[in-house]
Protein backbone atom coordinates (compact mmCIF):
# COMPACT_ATOMS: atom_id res chain seq x y z
CA UNK A 1 0.00 0.00 0.00
CA UNK A 2 1.71 3.49 -0.92
CA UNK A 3 1.95 6.21 1.88
CA UNK A 4 0.11 8.98 2.30
CA UNK A 5 0.70 11.80 -0.91
CA UNK A 6 -0.43 15.40 -1.76
CA UNK A 7 -1.95 16.25 -4.78
CA UNK A 8 -1.59 20.02 -6.27
CA UNK A 9 -4.23 21.86 -8.18
CA UNK A 10 -3.64 25.49 -9.11
CA UNK A 11 -6.63 26.94 -9.78
CA UNK A 12 -7.34 28.54 -13.54
CA UNK A 13 -9.39 31.51 -12.12
CA UNK A 14 -7.59 32.49 -9.57
CA UNK A 15 -4.10 31.03 -9.99
CA UNK A 16 -3.96 29.87 -5.97
CA UNK A 17 -2.68 26.27 -5.24
CA UNK A 18 -4.39 24.54 -3.50
CA UNK A 19 -3.58 20.83 -1.71
CA UNK A 20 -5.50 17.76 -1.75
CA UNK A 21 -4.35 14.83 1.31
CA UNK A 22 -4.56 11.32 -0.38
CA UNK A 23 -5.22 8.05 0.70
CA UNK A 24 -5.52 4.42 -0.37
CA UNK A 25 -8.68 2.69 0.54
CA UNK A 26 -9.44 -1.31 1.14
CA UNK A 27 -9.26 -1.81 -3.34
CA UNK A 28 -6.34 0.05 -3.70
CA UNK A 29 -8.58 3.20 -4.95
CA UNK A 30 -6.84 6.65 -4.12
CA UNK A 31 -9.59 8.84 -1.63
CA UNK A 32 -9.57 12.22 -0.31
CA UNK A 33 -8.88 13.10 3.14
CA UNK A 34 -9.53 17.06 2.11
CA UNK A 35 -8.26 19.43 0.51
CA UNK A 36 -6.37 22.71 2.00
CA UNK A 37 -4.59 26.03 1.78
CA UNK A 38 -1.14 24.49 3.26
CA UNK A 39 0.63 21.04 1.72
CA UNK A 40 2.09 19.73 5.18
CA UNK A 41 -1.99 20.50 6.81
CA UNK A 42 -3.32 17.84 3.50
CA UNK A 43 -0.02 15.24 4.46
CA UNK A 44 -1.11 15.20 8.28
CA UNK A 45 -5.08 14.83 7.23
CA UNK A 46 -4.19 11.69 4.86
CA UNK A 47 -2.17 10.10 7.42
CA UNK A 48 -4.47 10.54 10.11
CA UNK A 49 -7.36 9.49 7.96
CA UNK A 50 -5.01 6.34 7.26
CA UNK A 51 -4.39 5.57 10.58
CA UNK A 52 -7.48 5.66 11.45
CA UNK A 53 -8.45 2.72 9.22
CA UNK A 54 -5.50 0.62 10.49
CA UNK A 55 -5.92 1.36 13.99
CA UNK A 56 -6.58 -2.14 15.26
CA UNK A 57 -3.03 -2.81 15.01
CA UNK A 58 -1.95 -1.01 17.69
CA UNK A 59 -3.95 -2.40 20.06
CA UNK A 60 -6.69 0.96 19.87
CA UNK A 61 -9.70 -1.51 19.13
CA UNK A 62 -12.14 -2.62 21.52
CA UNK A 63 -13.02 -6.62 21.67
CA UNK A 64 -16.76 -5.40 20.40
CA UNK A 65 -14.78 -3.78 17.22
CA UNK A 66 -12.58 -6.88 16.90
CA UNK A 67 -15.40 -9.00 16.75
CA UNK A 68 -16.93 -6.70 14.31
CA UNK A 69 -14.41 -6.29 11.76
CA UNK A 70 -15.25 -7.59 8.09
CA UNK A 71 -12.54 -9.01 5.93
CA UNK A 72 -12.91 -5.68 3.72
CA UNK A 73 -11.44 -3.60 6.75
CA UNK A 74 -9.18 -5.98 7.72
CA UNK A 75 -7.27 -5.71 4.42
CA UNK A 76 -5.88 -2.75 4.96
CA UNK A 77 -3.90 -4.00 8.35
CA UNK A 78 -3.21 -6.96 6.44
CA UNK A 79 -1.62 -5.08 3.32
CA UNK A 80 0.22 -2.45 5.20
CA UNK A 81 1.24 -5.16 8.41
CA UNK A 82 1.81 -8.83 6.82
CA UNK A 83 5.61 -9.32 5.75
CA UNK A 84 6.51 -10.46 2.26
CA UNK A 85 7.97 -9.05 -0.68
CA UNK A 86 6.26 -6.03 -2.70
CA UNK A 87 5.72 -8.55 -5.78
CA UNK A 88 3.74 -11.39 -3.55
CA UNK A 89 1.90 -9.01 -1.63
CA UNK A 90 1.06 -7.38 -5.34
CA UNK A 91 0.03 -10.77 -6.39
CA UNK A 92 -2.10 -11.50 -2.89
CA UNK A 93 -3.84 -8.10 -3.86
CA UNK A 94 -4.87 -9.50 -7.12
CA UNK A 95 -6.33 -12.73 -5.39
CA UNK A 96 -8.08 -10.68 -3.01
CA UNK A 97 -9.63 -7.79 -5.21
CA UNK A 98 -10.71 -10.38 -8.17
CA UNK A 99 -11.73 -13.57 -5.75
CA UNK A 100 -12.07 -13.52 -2.22
CA UNK A 101 -13.67 -10.10 -2.00
CA UNK A 102 -16.59 -10.64 -4.51
CA UNK A 103 -17.96 -12.96 -2.40
CA UNK A 104 -15.91 -12.24 2.09
CA UNK A 105 -15.98 -8.99 1.77
CA UNK A 106 -18.79 -8.41 4.37
CA UNK A 107 -17.76 -11.42 6.46
CA UNK A 108 -16.56 -10.85 10.17
CA UNK A 109 -13.46 -11.89 10.64
CA UNK A 110 -14.00 -13.20 14.17
CA UNK A 111 -16.92 -15.60 13.41
CA UNK A 112 -15.50 -17.32 10.14
CA UNK A 113 -16.10 -21.07 10.77
CA UNK A 114 -15.39 -23.59 8.85
CA UNK A 115 -18.27 -24.39 7.22
CA UNK A 116 -18.00 -20.75 5.41
CA UNK A 117 -15.19 -21.64 4.29
CA UNK A 118 -16.23 -24.68 2.41
CA UNK A 119 -19.29 -22.50 0.93
CA UNK A 120 -16.19 -20.12 -0.26
CA UNK A 121 -14.54 -22.86 -2.07
CA UNK A 122 -17.80 -24.35 -3.64
CA UNK A 123 -18.95 -20.83 -5.09
CA UNK A 124 -15.19 -20.86 -6.22
CA UNK A 125 -15.53 -24.34 -8.16
CA UNK A 126 -19.27 -23.39 -9.43
CA UNK A 127 -18.47 -20.16 -10.88
CA UNK A 128 -15.18 -22.10 -12.77
CA UNK A 129 -12.16 -21.02 -10.96
CA UNK A 130 -9.24 -23.31 -11.90
CA UNK A 131 -7.66 -25.31 -8.96
CA UNK A 132 -4.57 -23.15 -9.30
CA UNK A 133 -7.06 -19.72 -8.61
CA UNK A 134 -8.51 -22.07 -5.34
CA UNK A 135 -4.96 -22.88 -4.28
CA UNK A 136 -4.09 -19.00 -4.26
CA UNK A 137 -6.99 -17.72 -2.84
CA UNK A 138 -6.54 -20.35 0.06
CA UNK A 139 -3.04 -18.97 0.65
CA UNK A 140 -4.21 -15.25 1.07
CA UNK A 141 -6.99 -16.23 3.07
CA UNK A 142 -4.97 -18.34 5.31
CA UNK A 143 -2.54 -15.52 5.58
CA UNK A 144 -5.32 -13.00 6.33
CA UNK A 145 -6.56 -15.37 9.42
CA UNK A 146 -3.04 -16.39 10.58
CA UNK A 147 -2.35 -12.45 11.05
CA UNK A 148 -5.93 -11.98 12.34
CA UNK A 149 -4.77 -14.52 15.22
CA UNK A 150 -1.52 -12.90 15.80
CA UNK A 151 -3.45 -9.69 16.80
CA UNK A 152 -6.15 -11.54 18.87
CA UNK A 153 -8.99 -11.01 16.72
CA UNK A 154 -9.53 -15.31 17.00
CA UNK A 155 -8.08 -18.59 17.99
CA UNK A 156 -8.01 -20.55 14.95
CA UNK A 157 -7.53 -21.16 11.04
CA UNK A 158 -10.10 -22.65 9.66
CA UNK A 159 -9.03 -22.63 6.03
CA UNK A 160 -5.37 -24.28 6.41
CA UNK A 161 -5.84 -27.87 5.29
CA UNK A 162 -8.81 -27.95 3.85
CA UNK A 163 -8.81 -29.62 0.35
CA UNK A 164 -9.80 -27.53 -2.95
CA UNK A 165 -9.29 -29.96 -5.63
CA UNK A 166 -6.71 -32.17 -7.44
CA UNK A 167 -3.67 -29.71 -8.70
CA UNK A 168 -3.79 -29.63 -12.46
CA UNK A 169 -0.52 -31.21 -13.99
CA UNK A 170 2.56 -28.84 -14.67
CA UNK A 171 2.44 -27.50 -18.11
CA UNK A 172 5.71 -29.66 -19.99
CA UNK A 173 8.89 -27.53 -20.11
CA UNK A 174 9.54 -26.48 -23.49
CA UNK A 175 13.31 -26.83 -24.70
CA UNK A 176 15.30 -25.35 -28.03
CA UNK A 177 18.43 -26.76 -28.60
CA UNK A 178 21.71 -24.67 -30.27
CA UNK A 179 20.94 -24.40 -34.04
CA UNK A 180 17.70 -23.21 -33.09
CA UNK A 181 18.52 -20.74 -30.51
CA UNK A 182 21.56 -19.22 -33.38
CA UNK A 183 18.49 -19.05 -35.40
CA UNK A 184 16.94 -16.71 -32.74
CA UNK A 185 19.79 -14.81 -32.09
CA UNK A 186 20.16 -13.77 -36.14
CA UNK A 187 16.73 -12.41 -35.73
CA UNK A 188 17.49 -9.71 -32.87
CA UNK A 189 18.36 -6.70 -34.54
CA UNK A 190 20.66 -4.99 -31.62
CA UNK A 191 23.67 -6.04 -30.55
CA UNK A 192 22.70 -5.56 -26.29
CA UNK A 193 19.70 -7.74 -27.70
CA UNK A 194 21.69 -10.22 -28.96
CA UNK A 195 24.23 -10.34 -25.83
CA UNK A 196 21.82 -10.24 -23.56
CA UNK A 197 20.22 -13.34 -25.07
CA UNK A 198 23.46 -15.22 -25.17
CA UNK A 199 23.99 -14.30 -21.85
CA UNK A 200 20.74 -15.64 -20.20
CA UNK A 201 21.19 -19.34 -22.34
CA UNK A 202 24.58 -19.71 -21.81
CA UNK A 203 24.29 -18.77 -17.67
CA UNK A 204 20.90 -20.01 -16.88
CA UNK A 205 20.08 -16.91 -14.79
CA UNK A 206 16.76 -15.66 -14.34
CA UNK A 207 15.34 -12.59 -16.07
CA UNK A 208 15.44 -10.65 -12.80
CA UNK A 209 18.91 -11.53 -12.46
CA UNK A 210 19.73 -10.83 -15.43
CA UNK A 211 18.55 -7.60 -15.26
CA UNK A 212 20.40 -6.87 -12.36
CA UNK A 213 23.97 -7.84 -13.56
CA UNK A 214 25.96 -5.13 -12.85
CA UNK A 215 29.93 -4.41 -13.64
CA UNK A 216 32.00 -5.68 -11.40
CA UNK A 217 29.90 -9.28 -11.32
CA UNK A 218 31.80 -10.92 -13.56
CA UNK A 219 35.87 -11.41 -12.58
CA UNK A 220 37.06 -11.21 -16.38
CA UNK A 221 40.04 -12.83 -15.21
CA UNK A 222 39.05 -15.90 -14.09
CA UNK A 223 35.55 -16.32 -15.99
CA UNK A 224 33.65 -16.36 -11.95
CA UNK A 225 30.20 -14.77 -12.35
CA UNK A 226 29.00 -13.96 -8.90
CA UNK A 227 25.12 -13.90 -8.62
CA UNK A 228 24.10 -11.69 -6.05
CA UNK A 229 20.89 -9.77 -6.27
CA UNK A 230 17.09 -9.27 -8.28
CA UNK A 231 15.06 -6.99 -9.72
CA UNK A 232 11.19 -7.10 -10.00
CA UNK A 233 9.04 -4.61 -11.23
CA UNK A 234 5.68 -3.91 -9.45
CA UNK A 235 3.33 -1.34 -9.03
CA UNK A 236 3.21 1.83 -7.51
CA UNK A 237 1.15 0.96 -4.85
CA UNK A 238 3.01 -1.69 -3.91
CA UNK A 239 6.59 -0.05 -3.72
CA UNK A 240 7.71 1.54 -0.75
CA UNK A 241 8.49 4.92 -2.01
CA UNK A 242 6.10 4.70 -5.33
CA UNK A 243 8.91 3.56 -7.80
CA UNK A 244 8.52 0.89 -10.47
CA UNK A 245 11.27 -1.30 -9.26
CA UNK A 246 12.79 -2.89 -6.33
CA UNK A 247 16.30 -4.27 -6.37
CA UNK A 248 17.08 -6.86 -3.50
CA UNK A 249 20.19 -7.83 -2.41
CA UNK A 250 19.73 -11.30 -3.04
CA UNK A 251 18.16 -14.14 -5.68
CA UNK A 252 14.80 -15.50 -5.71
CA UNK A 253 15.93 -18.69 -3.15
CA UNK A 254 17.61 -15.64 -0.78
CA UNK A 255 20.87 -16.95 -1.80
CA UNK A 256 23.82 -15.41 -3.64
CA UNK A 257 25.84 -18.42 -6.26
CA UNK A 258 28.99 -18.40 -8.17
CA UNK A 259 29.89 -20.64 -11.10
CA UNK A 260 32.30 -20.24 -14.16
CA UNK A 261 31.02 -18.64 -17.65
CA UNK A 262 32.55 -19.44 -20.71
CA UNK A 263 35.50 -17.60 -22.57
CA UNK A 264 33.58 -16.32 -25.27
CA UNK A 265 31.12 -14.60 -23.69
CA UNK A 266 33.87 -13.37 -21.18
CA UNK A 267 35.61 -11.40 -23.94
CA UNK A 268 31.98 -10.29 -25.42
CA UNK A 269 30.73 -8.74 -22.17
CA UNK A 270 34.25 -7.14 -21.93
CA UNK A 271 34.09 -5.18 -25.24
CA UNK A 272 30.60 -4.54 -24.16
CA UNK A 273 31.35 -2.64 -21.18
CA UNK A 274 34.41 -0.99 -23.03
CA UNK A 275 32.58 -0.10 -25.99
CA UNK A 276 29.94 1.98 -23.76
CA UNK A 277 31.97 3.27 -21.10
CA UNK A 278 30.44 1.55 -18.00
CA UNK A 279 31.80 1.61 -14.74
CA UNK A 280 31.81 -0.84 -11.49
CA UNK A 281 28.14 -0.63 -10.42
CA UNK A 282 26.64 0.08 -13.92
CA UNK A 283 24.39 -1.83 -15.49
CA UNK A 284 25.58 -4.24 -18.07
CA UNK A 285 22.11 -4.42 -20.03
CA UNK A 286 20.32 -0.86 -19.18
CA UNK A 287 17.29 -0.25 -20.92
CA UNK A 288 18.57 2.27 -22.78
CA UNK A 289 20.61 0.43 -25.02
CA UNK A 290 17.26 -2.13 -25.93
CA UNK A 291 15.46 0.37 -27.05
CA UNK A 292 16.73 1.76 -30.59
CA UNK A 293 17.11 5.48 -32.16
CA UNK A 294 14.67 4.91 -34.00
CA UNK A 295 10.92 3.48 -33.63
CA UNK A 296 11.77 1.33 -36.44
CA UNK A 297 14.63 -0.63 -36.24
CA UNK A 298 12.42 -3.39 -34.79
CA UNK A 299 11.06 -4.20 -37.99
CA UNK A 300 12.37 -6.02 -40.65
CA UNK A 301 15.02 -3.92 -42.40
CA UNK A 302 16.91 -3.73 -46.26
CA UNK A 303 20.45 -3.68 -46.17
CA UNK A 304 22.53 -1.28 -47.55
CA UNK A 305 22.63 -3.27 -50.74
CA UNK A 306 19.37 -3.59 -51.29
CA UNK A 307 18.37 -0.12 -50.48
CA UNK A 308 21.33 0.86 -53.08
CA UNK A 309 19.94 -2.12 -56.00
CA UNK A 310 16.21 -0.78 -55.30
CA UNK A 311 17.65 2.76 -55.88
CA UNK A 312 18.80 2.10 -59.64
CA UNK A 313 15.26 0.62 -60.47
CA UNK A 314 11.98 2.19 -61.57
CA UNK A 315 8.42 0.80 -62.47
CA UNK A 316 5.42 3.00 -63.53
CA UNK A 317 3.72 4.67 -61.65
CA UNK A 318 -0.24 3.34 -60.95
CA UNK A 319 -1.26 7.13 -60.73
CA UNK A 320 0.36 8.76 -62.69
CA UNK A 321 1.42 6.48 -65.44
CA UNK A 322 5.19 7.69 -64.88
CA UNK A 323 8.66 6.03 -64.57
CA UNK A 324 9.61 6.75 -61.05
CA UNK A 325 12.54 5.56 -59.15
CA UNK A 326 12.60 3.35 -55.47
CA UNK A 327 13.80 4.76 -52.24
CA UNK A 328 12.38 8.15 -52.75
CA UNK A 329 9.54 9.69 -50.07
CA UNK A 330 6.95 10.44 -53.40
CA UNK A 331 7.66 7.09 -54.48
CA UNK A 332 5.69 6.48 -51.38
CA UNK A 333 3.47 9.15 -50.67
CA UNK A 334 2.69 9.96 -53.52
CA UNK A 335 3.01 6.71 -56.32
CA UNK A 336 1.94 4.16 -53.51
CA UNK A 337 4.79 2.25 -53.94
CA UNK A 338 4.75 -0.34 -50.57
CA UNK A 339 8.04 -2.20 -51.58
CA UNK A 340 10.11 -2.97 -48.18
CA UNK A 341 12.95 -0.02 -49.53
CA UNK A 342 10.41 2.51 -50.07
CA UNK A 343 8.62 1.82 -46.62
CA UNK A 344 11.85 1.71 -44.98
CA UNK A 345 13.16 5.20 -46.63
CA UNK A 346 9.94 6.64 -45.77
CA UNK A 347 9.83 5.47 -42.20
CA UNK A 348 13.55 7.15 -41.65
CA UNK A 349 12.63 10.38 -43.05
CA UNK A 350 9.59 10.49 -40.54
CA UNK A 351 11.60 9.79 -38.02
CA UNK A 352 14.31 12.32 -39.08
CA UNK A 353 11.76 14.81 -39.43
CA UNK A 354 9.93 14.29 -35.69
CA UNK A 355 14.11 14.90 -34.49
CA UNK A 356 14.34 18.24 -36.71
CA UNK A 357 10.86 19.45 -35.61
CA UNK A 358 11.61 18.76 -31.92
CA UNK A 359 15.13 20.64 -32.03
CA UNK A 360 13.50 23.83 -33.79
CA UNK A 361 11.54 24.08 -30.51
CA UNK A 362 14.08 24.10 -28.45
CA UNK A 363 13.36 20.26 -27.13
CA UNK A 364 15.13 16.84 -27.83
CA UNK A 365 13.88 13.99 -28.62
CA UNK A 366 12.11 11.57 -25.71
CA UNK A 367 14.86 9.75 -24.22
CA UNK A 368 14.11 5.94 -23.76
CA UNK A 369 14.65 6.66 -19.72
CA UNK A 370 12.42 6.47 -17.54
CA UNK A 371 11.77 9.45 -15.45
CA UNK A 372 11.74 7.67 -12.07
CA UNK A 373 15.89 7.29 -12.54
CA UNK A 374 15.20 3.63 -13.06
CA UNK A 375 17.27 2.37 -16.11
CA UNK A 376 15.94 -1.78 -15.67
CA UNK A 377 14.26 -4.05 -18.86
CA UNK A 378 10.94 -4.67 -17.84
CA UNK A 379 9.41 -8.26 -18.61
CA UNK A 380 7.03 -6.76 -21.07
CA UNK A 381 9.94 -4.56 -23.17
CA UNK A 382 11.87 -7.96 -23.52
CA UNK A 383 8.75 -9.70 -24.38
CA UNK A 384 8.03 -7.30 -27.30
CA UNK A 385 11.74 -7.50 -28.86
CA UNK A 386 11.63 -11.36 -28.16
CA UNK A 387 7.99 -12.38 -29.94
CA UNK A 388 9.00 -11.07 -33.24
CA UNK A 389 11.71 -13.05 -33.72
CA UNK A 390 10.78 -16.55 -32.78
CA UNK A 391 7.37 -15.78 -34.88
CA UNK A 392 10.36 -15.11 -37.68
CA UNK A 393 11.81 -18.27 -36.79
CA UNK A 394 8.66 -20.02 -36.51
CA UNK A 395 9.06 -21.59 -32.84
CA UNK A 396 7.26 -20.61 -29.82
CA UNK A 397 9.26 -20.20 -27.51
CA UNK A 398 9.02 -17.76 -24.41
CA UNK A 399 12.50 -15.73 -23.09
CA UNK A 400 12.15 -17.70 -19.61
CA UNK A 401 12.48 -20.70 -21.75
CA UNK A 402 16.18 -20.16 -22.55
CA UNK A 403 16.68 -20.71 -19.24
CA UNK A 404 14.91 -24.38 -19.25
CA UNK A 405 17.30 -24.61 -22.40
CA UNK A 406 19.99 -23.89 -20.74
CA UNK A 407 19.40 -26.53 -18.06
CA UNK A 408 18.59 -29.49 -20.52
CA UNK A 409 21.68 -28.79 -22.84
CA UNK A 410 23.85 -29.54 -19.71
CA UNK A 411 22.30 -32.64 -18.85
CA UNK A 412 22.06 -33.59 -22.26
CA UNK A 413 25.68 -33.66 -22.34
CA UNK A 414 25.96 -35.63 -19.24
CA UNK A 415 26.81 -32.33 -16.82
CA UNK A 416 26.20 -34.01 -12.98
CA UNK A 417 22.58 -32.83 -11.90
CA UNK A 418 23.89 -31.59 -8.63
CA UNK A 419 26.31 -29.06 -10.78
CA UNK A 420 22.72 -28.23 -12.99
CA UNK A 421 21.39 -27.92 -9.49
CA UNK A 422 23.98 -25.08 -8.42
CA UNK A 423 23.99 -23.47 -11.32
CA UNK A 424 20.42 -22.89 -11.54
CA UNK A 425 19.93 -21.63 -7.92
CA UNK A 426 17.80 -24.45 -7.06
CA UNK A 427 17.02 -25.21 -2.79
CA UNK A 428 15.60 -28.75 -3.47
CA UNK A 429 17.35 -31.51 -5.92
CA UNK A 430 13.93 -32.31 -7.18
CA UNK A 431 13.01 -28.68 -9.36
CA UNK A 432 15.92 -29.81 -11.22
CA UNK A 433 15.10 -33.21 -11.70
CA UNK A 434 11.95 -31.46 -13.80
CA UNK A 435 14.18 -31.02 -16.68
CA UNK A 436 15.40 -34.88 -16.31
CA UNK A 437 11.98 -35.06 -17.51
CA UNK A 438 12.14 -32.82 -19.92
CA UNK A 439 14.49 -35.00 -21.70
CA UNK A 440 12.88 -38.67 -20.96
CA UNK A 441 9.83 -37.18 -23.20
CA UNK A 442 11.78 -36.36 -26.24
CA UNK A 443 13.52 -39.75 -25.77
CA UNK A 444 12.71 -42.52 -28.81
CA UNK A 445 14.38 -45.34 -27.04
CA UNK A 446 10.82 -46.15 -26.01
CA UNK A 447 9.18 -46.12 -29.11
CA UNK A 448 11.81 -47.58 -31.19
CA UNK A 449 11.77 -50.64 -28.82
CA UNK A 450 7.92 -50.85 -29.43
CA UNK A 451 8.28 -50.80 -32.89
CA UNK A 452 10.82 -53.28 -33.43
CA UNK A 453 8.62 -55.39 -30.94
CA UNK A 454 5.35 -55.30 -33.10
CA UNK A 455 7.19 -55.68 -36.45
CA UNK A 456 6.98 -52.27 -37.50
CA UNK A 457 10.62 -52.21 -37.49
CA UNK A 458 13.72 -54.14 -37.90
CA UNK A 459 16.10 -53.86 -34.99
CA UNK A 460 19.27 -51.96 -35.83
CA UNK A 461 22.44 -54.11 -34.59
CA UNK A 462 24.59 -51.76 -32.12
CA UNK A 463 27.94 -50.64 -33.62
CA UNK A 464 30.08 -51.71 -30.92
CA UNK A 465 28.33 -55.04 -31.08
CA UNK A 466 28.53 -55.12 -35.33
CA UNK A 467 32.27 -54.44 -34.52
CA UNK A 468 33.01 -57.11 -32.43
CA UNK A 469 30.75 -59.96 -34.51
CA UNK A 470 33.31 -58.56 -37.58
CA UNK A 471 36.66 -58.79 -35.56
CA UNK A 472 35.77 -62.63 -34.28
CA UNK A 473 34.93 -63.43 -37.59
CA UNK A 474 38.61 -62.41 -38.84
CA UNK A 475 40.19 -64.66 -35.83
CA UNK A 476 38.15 -67.25 -37.51
CA UNK A 477 39.67 -66.88 -40.79
CA UNK A 478 42.93 -66.01 -39.99
CA UNK A 479 43.07 -69.22 -37.56
CA UNK A 480 41.79 -71.06 -40.75
CA UNK A 481 44.35 -69.57 -43.33
CA UNK A 482 47.79 -69.13 -40.89
CA UNK A 483 49.76 -72.38 -39.92
CA UNK A 484 50.65 -72.85 -36.66
CA UNK A 485 54.47 -73.77 -36.22
CA UNK A 486 54.33 -70.89 -39.45
CA UNK A 487 52.86 -68.48 -37.32
CA UNK A 488 55.41 -69.15 -34.38
CA UNK A 489 58.24 -68.81 -36.39
CA UNK A 490 57.01 -65.26 -37.43
CA UNK A 491 55.87 -64.28 -34.78
CA UNK A 492 59.27 -65.21 -32.96
CA UNK A 493 61.37 -63.12 -35.75
CA UNK A 494 59.17 -59.98 -35.87
CA UNK A 495 59.23 -59.75 -31.75
CA UNK A 496 63.34 -59.91 -32.28
CA UNK A 497 63.97 -57.46 -35.26
CA UNK A 498 61.06 -55.34 -35.16
CA UNK A 499 59.78 -54.82 -31.78
CA UNK A 500 57.23 -52.37 -33.09
CA UNK A 501 55.16 -55.41 -34.82
CA UNK A 502 53.54 -56.57 -31.89
CA UNK A 503 50.08 -57.55 -33.95
CA UNK A 504 51.15 -60.96 -35.06
CA UNK A 505 51.79 -61.66 -31.48
CA UNK A 506 48.31 -60.11 -29.85
CA UNK A 507 46.76 -61.96 -32.89
CA UNK A 508 48.31 -65.37 -32.00
CA UNK A 509 47.23 -64.70 -28.32
CA UNK A 510 43.82 -63.92 -29.25
CA UNK A 511 43.96 -66.99 -31.41
CA UNK A 512 45.28 -69.11 -28.13
CA UNK A 513 48.29 -70.60 -30.15
CA UNK A 514 51.33 -70.18 -28.06
CA UNK A 515 54.28 -68.03 -29.46
CA UNK A 516 57.07 -69.84 -27.76
CA UNK A 517 58.09 -66.60 -26.20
Amino acid sequence: MRQPYVARKVSKRTGATRYTGMYDDTTGTPRSAGTYDDELEALAAARREQNRREGGVLGEMTPAQRRAMTFDEFWPIFQRHHRVEPNTMQTYFGVWINHVRPFLKADRVATFDSARAVQFFTWLAETERTVTTRRACRKVLSAMLGLSILLGCRTDNPVRGLNVGKQAAHKNIKVINETVFWELYSKLPLPTQRLFAEYIISTGVRFCEAISFQEGDLDYDTGMLNVCRSTVEVAKQFHPTGGRFITRPYTKNGEHRRFKVGRPLVEKIRAHVEQHGMKPGDLIFPVRLFMPDTAWVNLPRCTAEEMEAAAKTTFVSPVTGERVTHTKISTYRKHGCRCAPCVQAYRDYRSAYRVQAMARKGKVTRQRIRRDGNDYLAPSEWSTIWIPARKAVGVDVTPYQLRHSHASLLLAHGVPLPDVQARLGHNDLTSTTHYVWALAEESEAAATTMNVLLGYEVKQPDPQEAMLARMEDMMHRMQAMIDPPLARQIAAESSTSRPDLHLVTDTLTAMQIPTGN
